[in-house]
């Protein structure tokens, strides 16, 4: 009988990656070692990143040793399927002395535009069996959409990513700092019998969303300034049209990252019919500020920043329904509702940005198709 987290069917031939000079890019302050037990050899990675040349990788299990110190606030693991200085997969401990009953001990998160979206996938957090000090052992089964996550040995995955947000299915390998690696092994389509199709959307027939928005172009906005309707892009020309993906998820970020400045501020709009004036309970969720407003009014605006952690939405400042709530009245006939979304974290750099808006019930609604010259 195999062991718990191997595969059942033919092992694929793994790969020991050796952490030497010749083999790898360096992006930032790296550091090659030779070290007694270590007969691969060491890589130290500060500010950056070190990617092995001449290889892609797309499903299978990639393994390493990482140690990295308690507390230091990195984000330090890989990135896979790397595409471009700006593009890949992420995976990365957070090597906090509360681990292993730290929530965020473990993280996924899709690179996009530059930016780990790490604040608008709560999902893929879990606890996990790591060390604050040390080596840690990671192990990632990647098979197409999906991925396993298993540290120190353990039977069980401490994390399951039910999709891999990304854009590619193969590209490179690159270990990002501050931290030192040890042991790399890849064993391309060892995969344990893990599906490569994504699991089951949760908001997968959901009438209740609202998905079709028309995005105008991107602007800036003065920390502490409130936005007003009367400062929303008014050509519909420059204006496209965006649908929410998984989970409802409005994902600005994909399409536009961090364009203007620190701040940046983009409006959205949707017409929704109404059959009778009526008031509709709605659940939103969204990373960082966001102002709403129906018919040119305004009816809701609140901040979920990051910094101060007093300022923090639960589920810890992540974009979540749990985020906040308002009732939208709605007038007999068409509706405009307009939203401006600022992706302001309080910090040097952006990371995700977008939302989620779902009604209790449509009862009475209907939802128009965003078109282009609304």
């Amino acid at each position: 009988m195999p062991s718990p987290g191997t595969s059942m069917g033919v092992a694929a031939a793994s790969e020991q990656i050796e952490l030497t000079a010749n083999q790898w890019q360096a992006d930032g302050k790296v550091t090659f070692k030779q070290q007694q037990g270590y007969p691969h050899g060491l890589i130290s990675v500060k500010d950056g990143g070190a990617a092995l040349k001449n290889r892609t990788f797309g499903s299978g299990t990639i393994e390493y040793d990482i140690s990295e110190d308690a507390d230091n606030q990195g984000i330090a693991g890989i990135w896979f399927r790397q595409q471009d200085k700006d593009t890949a997969e992420n995976f990365y401990l957070r090597t906090d002395s509360n681990c292993p009953s730290s929530i965020e001990c473990v993280q996924y998160a899709p690179v996009s535009h530059g930016n780990v979206q790490w604040d608008v996938y709560p999902e893929y957090q879990a606890k996990a069996p790591v060390h604050a000090h040390g080596w840690n052992h990671v192990k990632l089964v990647i098979s197409g959409k999906r991925m396993n996550v298993y540290i120190n040995g353990e039977a069980a995955p401490s994390l399951r990513v039910g999709r891999l947000e990304g854009d590619a299915l193969s590209g490179a390998i690159q270990l990002r700092g501050d931290a030192t690696f040890a042991n790399l092994k890849l064993t391309p389509d060892a995969t344990e019998g893990l599906s490569p199709e994504p699991t089951k959307d949760v908001a997968e027939g959901d009438p209740n969303y609202v998905r079709s928005w028309l995005l105008s172009p991107a602007l800036t906005i003065p920390i502490g300034q409130e936005a007003v309707f009367s400062a929303m892009p008014a050509k519909a020309e420059a204006w496209e049209a965006i649908t929410a993906e998984r989970k409802g998820f409005v994902n600005i970020s994909r399409k536009h990252g961090n364009p203007g400045g620190a701040p940046d501020l983009i409006w959205l709009k949707t017409n929704i019919d109404s059959d009778r004036n009526q008031s509709k309970h709605v659940a939103i969720g969204w990373v960082r500020q966001v102002w709403v407003f129906v018919n040119g009014k305004p009816v809701y605006a609140d901040k979920n920043f990051y910094y101060p952690a007093s300022g923090r939405k639960p589920p810890l400042g992540r974009m979540s329904l749990q985020n906040g709530a308002f009732d939208l009245p709605l007038q007999s006939g068409q509706n405009e509702v307009e939203i401006a979304i600022s992706n302001d974290l309080h910090s040097l750099h952006h990371w995700g940005w977008g939302f989620e808006f779902r009604f209790d019930n449509v009862d009475g609604l209907k939802m128009q198709a965003a078109k282009q010259g609304m």
